[in-house]
């Protein structure tokens, strides 16, 4: 039996030596930029290049402009150009073909062509235990900054240069940053004041008190107080975010329309619901219009709720139809900003169990899609990726030119994230996404906790509200990790594979420390039977002042809620 392990032991160990020893390596490659001019139209685009096989300078200054002519259609292998064409000192655009760089830099050079560009769809690999003699620049472009680079004119000039890629300062990375603690620190703020103001009007209803709220209304506020979820639903919660994302993968081009409707329709609700408590506060526009059916929905609005509907639709509108141009990005993070907000606030989990089960769980999943799912796609690339950036970008994620990237789906994006253009000089961001991103997950995950945490304080009457300070900060800290890493690794970073520890940590400490881990994990129910929120006469204490009588009741009720309310 020994020697039957012991073999086995030998054989796997050869199969092993002789699968790394044939395993094949390759020429490393590395980014330049073209720039091409024609009189006064001027375009940058990324190229790939092998120092190997060839050299450009770091420098602007040292390069000089050459004439290009596009030969896309001719693959560089054969005897001669096609209809003779004169390519000598120009650079030759050629199709990548079935023949070696090596065939083709001969061809382009028997006819005294000045360089070559290859279009391809991807990097070419070429192995590193060969010689490449090859004598004139040679670069690899992807399809769509060709056929950018070619409508730019028929008298374009190019140069390609290799600038040094030194450290170079992204603020958009602050702007996202800022804008993420400042969407959780908000949203998670008004929902905890939400979730302690119906957990109180609760209790009051229970210790007999029904006189102060209307039976509807007491169905809203047991109903509200958090969501009735299990582990099991949240398990079930998780595979269908598996299954959307990889349907999203596969089936980009008409999914993407979904998703930007459904985004449309809960933005434009977002931001009704955000901005209706301060509307509600202006005394301009008060008069009640005349009642409304609508299908099975009776409406009886104020003309002020009226304006700020119609805005919200205007808003929503204004990006659907301008949300292809540069400026794009300050209506889509305006309504993301309130979509984010208004989701932390409605979605209130119910217990910290329930919270780290979703979070851990999305822990792996995100880590998974980011740093796995390359191993299995075609082009190395990674689901996560994929779908955020629309399905891909060209020769190996950058050749995309000025036109930002392309996809299986045209030009479209998923709308479901931040996004900030690069803020800051950088040469070869022509080879990067042009903005940088962070999806609402990111934002919606952490944000749920740190609400949690809000609403926990506030029963507990915690006036210093330490889980939700230590939260809010552990995730601002988080965030920054998140962007050290992806600075360091020079890759896309699964955000909550950061996000998650830092904000989960504290809390299981605080909770230890305080003595207050039990009612953490259990959540609302055992938070209002043995917190202070029994104490009648520390009701008012837990929280700031914000009067939840009858006619502002509705504000804090979803729209749902708020038609049932309405006479």
């Amino acid at each position: 039996m020994a020697a039957c392990c012991n073999r086995f032991v030998d054989v796997v160990f050869l199969v092993f030596v002789s699968l790394t020893c044939c395993q094949a390596t390759y020429l490393s490659f590395s980014y330049g930029v073209l720039e091409a001019k024609n009189g006064t139209t001027e375009g940058s685009f990324c190229v790939i290049y092998y120092p190997n096989i060839t050299s450009y300078p770091s420098e602007k200054a040292e390069a000089t402009y050459e004439p290009i002519i596009d030969l896309s259609l001719w693959d560089g292998c054969s005897e001669t150009p096609p209809n003779s064409e004169d390519i000598s000192d120009k650079f030759v655009i050629t199709s990548n073909g079935n023949c070696s760089i090596v065939t083709k830099a001969e061809t382009i050079k028997r006819f005294k062509g000045k360089g070559l560009l290859i279009v391809t769809a991807q990097v070419m690999h070429l192995p590193d235990n060969i010689s490449y003699p090859v004598s004139i620049p040679v670069a690899l472009i992807g399809q769509g900054s060709k056929d950018i680079l070619v409508g730019l004119g028929s008298s374009i000039q190019i140069f390609i240069y290799s600038p040094i890629d030194g450290s170079h300062m992204d603020y958009s990375l602050l702007v996202i940053w800022s804008l993420a603690v400042l969407t959780v620190g908000i949203g998670a703020y008004w929902s905890g004041l939400v979730r302690y103001d119906l957990q109180k009007q609760s209790h009051l209803i229970s210790q007999g008190h029904p006189g102060e709220v209307s039976e509807e209304t007491k169905a809203i506020l047991q109903e509200e107080v958090s969501l009735s979820v299990t582990p099991v639903l949240v398990g079930v919660f998780v595979l269908c975010m598996c299954g959307m994302l990889l349907l999203l993968y596969f089936f980009f081009s008409y999914l993407v329309y979904v998703i930007i409707g459904l985004f449309v329709l809960a933005s434009t609700t977002a931001v009704y619901q955000c901005l209706e408590p301060i509307v509600r506060r202006i005394p301009v526009g008060a008069v009640k219009l005349p009642r409304c059916n609508i299908g099975f929905v009776r409406v009886h609005v104020e003309a002020r709720q009226l304006v700020l509907f119609i805005g919200a639709v205007a808003l929503a509108a204004c990006w659907v139809v301008y949300r292809k141009e540069k400026f794009s990005w300050i209506l889509q993070d305006i309504l993301g900003f309130a979509f984010s907000v208004n989701m932390i606030r409605q979605v209130r989990l119910p217990s910290l169990k329930i919270c780290t089960l979703l979070l851990v769980l999305l822990f792996f999943y995100d880590i998974f899609f980011v740093f796995i799912t390359p191993l299995f796609t075609k082009n190395g690339q990674s689901v996560m990726v994929e779908v955020a950036t629309g399905g891909g970008s060209g020769v190996s994620g950058g050749t995309g030119g000025n036109s930002g990237g392309s996809s299986s789906g045209g030009d479209e994006q998923l709308p479901m994230v931040i996004r900030v253009p690069h803020l800051g000089y950088d040469p070869l961001s022509v080879c990067w996404q042009r903005y940088s991103l962070l999806g609402f997950g990111d934002i919606l995950v952490p944000g749920m906790l740190v609400g949690f945490c809000h609403g926990f304080d506030l029963a507990t009457a915690n006036r210093r509200k330490l889980y939700y300070i230590s939260t809010l900060i552990a995730y601002g800290l988080g965030l920054m990790v998140t962007f050290v890493g992806l600075y360091l690794m020079a890759v896309a970073q699964p955000a909550l594979l950061y996000l998650v520890p830092f904000t989960l940590i504290p809390v299981f400490l605080l909770g230890l420390c305080r003595r207050e881990l039990s009612l953490l994990w259990n959540g609302d129910g055992q938070v209002v039977e043995n917190t202070r929120l029994t104490d009648s006469s520390k009701l008012e204490s837990a929280r700031p002042e914000l009067d939840l009588d009858k006619e502002s009741l509705p504000e804090r009720a979803s729209s749902k809620d708020r038609t049932a309310l309405m006479d």
